[in-house]
């Protein structure tokens, strides 16, 4: 931790030593994702989870600034862990390997070290929070930390932010505060426990402001910084309607060796499944529907179900999760990747109480996993 809170405090000072100055917008071009971590169709709350990612050959990322909107709860959390981290990053000093790293999001007891290193990142927290993340067997330490938004962020509508700082990577090696292993994070994902979901309806905007570093110089570069944004439409729900229908058939079945007819009675069963964000159609979404675990087709479709048997008609939709992801880095579970649609920067509203003009570079719908099910009982 201690080389953590040291590479903060030079990171700061190299911040505080410069105005809007250096390189213009170059190669730099973040993302930002936000979904729940538990998807809940009606939009009843539940944590959220957060994601992050840029290119490889972008610069490296300085600050991050990440703007919560009214409607999301944050709670003052008591020290332990809030959720799980997962994050991959580039690392210079094993031939620009890229690392997987996991780990936790935990709620720490600030101290003098830690307060100082808020100041010199530019913020006063409320609470300070801290990415534990391990990789090759070291662990990193990563100060996120929660503040009030000034009054300029709190009138556009967003009371808390996160912000966190990080090393640069690509100085030479030696130099002090430079990131272990020369590592330059490409992606994120974080839950929080003490971040709830709103329960209202609507579309909530989440902004954030990312400042790069001059490459190879390890001094921010504030003139390079965008702003970009995540869109949550809540509830987004799945809904299913089933319906069936008795048909009687005759056949010839062999009774007691003879061949006589009998009524047969089956049951035809038809379903439709649709998706909405907030009451509209979502960018994207692709639902398959299974009955008693066998799939029976996409949104629409029918079966037949045999006499007085039951099962559970399932609609399974993936919403807005087409254009990208933030990976994890787990190859063998990638699912769990936070995907989104990409809405571009058409869709980035700029907030110039937090970007102060500089250019608002794109934004995202954060992707995620609903269903809703129906037992159905064939006819006798």
């Amino acid at each position: 931790m201690r080389r953590t809170i040291r590479v903060v405090l030079l990171l700061g000072a190299a911040f505080a030593s410069l105005a809007f100055a250096g390189s213009a917008f170059a190669s730099f071009a973040p993302k930002l994702v936000v979904s729940s971590a538990t998807p809940q169709a009606a939009g009843g709350g539940g944590p959220t989870r957060i994601g992050v990612v840029v290119n490889n050959n972008d610069d490296p990322t300085a600050k991050v600034s990440i703007y919560i909107p009214s409607g999301y709860q944050i709670a003052t959390a008591t020290p332990g862990k809030l959720g799980d981290v997962t994050a991959t990053a580039a690392a210079a000093d094993l031939g620009g390997a890229v690392l997987p790293l996991t780990g936790e999001l935990d709620a720490i007891a600030p101290t003098a070290a830690t307060t100082a290193a808020a100041a010199q990142c530019g913020v006063s927290p409320s609470q300070t929070w801290n990415l534990q993340l391990t990789a090759a067997g070291q662990t990193l330490n990563v100060p996120l930390f929660v503040a009030a938004g000034n009054a300029a962020e709190a009138a556009a509508g967003f009371q808390t932010k996160l912000v966190v700082c990080l090393p640069p990577p690509d100085v030479p090696a030696g130099t002090p505060g430079r990131a272990t292993f020369g590592a330059k994070l490409l992606s994120a994902t974080f839950t929080s426990s003490a971040i709830t979901q709103p329960t209202a309806t609507g579309d909530y905007r989440w902004t954030s402001l990312w400042t790069p570093y001059n490459p190879g110089k390890g001094t921010p570069n504030p003139a390079g910084s965008v702003e970009v944004q995540s869109l949550r439409h809540i509830p987004t729900q799945v809904s299913l309607t089933v319906t069936k229908k008795k048909v009687t058939a005759t056949i010839r079945k062999r009774v007691k060796g003879k061949i006589r007819k009998v009524k047969k009675v089956t049951t035809l069963v038809r379903f439709t499944a649709k998706v909405s964000e907030n009451g509209a159609a979502p960018a994207s979404a692709t639902i398959t529907t299974t009955a008693g675990g066998k799939k029976v087709g996409g949104a629409t479709g029918s079966f037949v179900l045999a006499a007085g048997k039951s099962l559970t008609v399932k609609a399974t939709a993936v919403v807005d999760s087409d254009t990208g992801s933030v990976p994890t880095g787990q190859p063998a579970n990638a699912a769990a990747d936070l995907f989104f649609h990409d809405l571009g920067a058409a869709a980035c509203v700029a907030t110039p109480a937090i970007s102060g003009g500089l250019p608002c570079a794109g934004a995202t719908v954060g992707g995620e996993t609903i269903s809703a099910s129906a037992t159905v009982k064939g006819f006798r």
